[in-house]
């Protein structure tokens, strides 16, 4: 992971000594206090390499974001602000951080001043000792937008529903989901 003092976070709308801590919380090795909103979705999306292959490639070419109807500008390279269009709102992060070993990826971007939430999302997946793979995704936020503040309930199901397309947009056939670039 990259070093939180790095310039390139500068911008980020939570506070640096958060940066990276989307992992830890899916490790179970730390809890945000209670003014963070905690989602945490993961289910079986393929089996074998193939599906891994491909649920990686769904996630690091953003046709998983597609499928929760999430447009996405931006090259998933750490330290790259990529913006995030959903419906009439335009979202800026930061990639914070990407892993790729040969049986886990691991993605992380944080929010930047003019996103709708404050926050940080990771974006893991992995193929398990069953030859399993797991799509998961694991977010700490608290609401920026003012509408959202002021709508929070509906705000905090439209993050669920997305959340819930992100992970199963990672093991879906998106090879002809156009991606916005």
């Amino acid at each position: 992971m990259q070093d939180n003092k790095n310039s390139n976070f500068q911008g980020l709308s939570y506070p640096r000594q958060l940066v990276g801590k989307s992992l830890l919380l899916a490790n179970a090795q730390w809890r945000p206090d209670d003014s963070w909103h905690v989602v945490d979705y993961s289910r079986t999306i393929g089996r074998g390499e193939d599906d891994f292959a491909r649920a990686v490639d769904n996630l690091l070419s953003w046709r998983a974001h597609r499928a929760a109807c999430v447009r996405v500008k931006g090259e998933p390279e750490p330290g790259e602000t990529v913006q995030l269009y959903f419906g009439p709102t335009v979202s800026p992060c930061r990639i914070i951080s990407v892993k790729r070993s040969p049986r886990r990826v691991d993605l992380i971007y944080g929010t930047m001043h003019g996103h709708i939430e404050c926050g940080e999302e990771a974006f893991i997946i992995e193929l398990d000792s069953d030859d399993e793979v797991i799509g998961r995704c694991v977010a700490f936020s608290q609401h920026s937008w003012w509408l959202a503040r002021l709508f929070s309930g509906p705000a905090r199901i439209v993050q669920r529903w997305a959340t819930k397309r992100y992970v199963r947009g990672m093991g879906r056939d998106l090879e002809n989901v156009v991606v916005g670039r």
